[in-house]
């Protein structure tokens, strides 16, 4: 379980990384008070996802939304939002992923359901390497 909440925090700290790379640009750069409604809706699904302490399905769904909201209409922060994200919310977002990159995350969470029930330590970033590595 403390995997989890490692998994869970590296992906927090996607979304933060995400929200610190948006606010250099217009209009995210301004207060919130001076963004669209749409605009301040998509900044306050943000600001409560990097909050998250605790997995839900509150969250998931949160971050569906946000997910498909970005790639709907915000196409100039794609290039910010880690796809990483995409399979950790999962559902519609991952009608978004070829299936080569599918297939990657799907190796990656069988390393960490492996690592995890062998109660071992999980590094997420030299795991992905590893499976780059092999491709």
């Amino acid at each position: 379980m403390a995997h989890y909440t490692q998994y869970l925090d590296y992906h927090v700290g996607l979304l933060k990384k995400f929200k610190q790379d948006i606010q250099k640009y217009p209009p995210y750069q301004t207060s919130l008070a001076d963004l669209s409604e749409t605009d301040q809706a998509v900044m306050a699904a943000i600001d409560a996802l990097c909050a998250s302490e605790h997995y839900s399905e509150a969250m998931m769904a949160q971050g569906q939304w946000l997910v498909e909201r970005i790639i709907s209409g915000y196409n100039e922060l794609m290039h910010f939002l880690p796809r990483d994200l995409l399979w950790f919310f999962g559902g519609d977002c991952l009608h978004h992923m070829p299936d080569t990159e599918i297939d990657f995350y799907q190796q990656l969470d069988e390393l960490r359901f492996a690592a995890d029930s062998q109660e071992r330590p999980f590094d997420i970033e030299a795991a992905k390497a590893y499976i780059a590595q092999k491709q």
